[in-house]
């Protein structure tokens, strides 16, 4: 098991306003660009002037919400370590997984019988394409 006893204030302060300002700097555009070629009034004429008021908007509200979760962050961060100070931190418990390897014949490996070095593969090859000749032949 692993404790967090601290969090840094500035790294989750970072963290949270970049991620925050950047989603809805990534969704404020995608609804403007929706609205300039989807929205009703786009069929009617092609207000160009209006996208660019609405990307200058979303530009500086992704700013905006970006410095809000900053300090959010900064001041979650701080109440984090002043919880974690009086009755300790989060307990977390991790297990380590481990991928079950493939089959190897490891003495074959040892001494160096790999498939390049058989014939085995020329001959799947061959079957496959149906051929009685050699691919990989030159």
């Amino acid at each position: 098991m692993k404790t967090i006893k601290k969090i840094n204030i500035l790294s989750l302060a970072k963290i949270m306003g970049l991620l925050n300002g950047g989603v809805y700097l990534i969704a404020g555009l995608a609804v403007n660009l929706a609205v300039l070629f989807l929205g009703v009034p786009a069929l009617q004429k092609f207000d160009l002037l209006g996208f660019g008021s609405g990307i200058l908007a979303v530009l500086l509200l992704a700013i905006l919400i970006g410095a809000i979760s900053f300090v959010i962050g900064a001041i979650i961060a701080w109440l984090y370590n002043i919880a974690a100070n009086m009755v300790g931190g989060i307990i977390w418990e991790e297990q380590e997984v481990k991928k079950p390897l493939p089959d190897f014949d490891l003495e074959k490996i040892r001494n160096r019988e790999h498939l390049a070095t058989s014939a085995k593969p020329q001959a799947e090859v061959n079957n496959v394409l149906g051929r009685d000749n050699d691919t990989f032949k030159s």
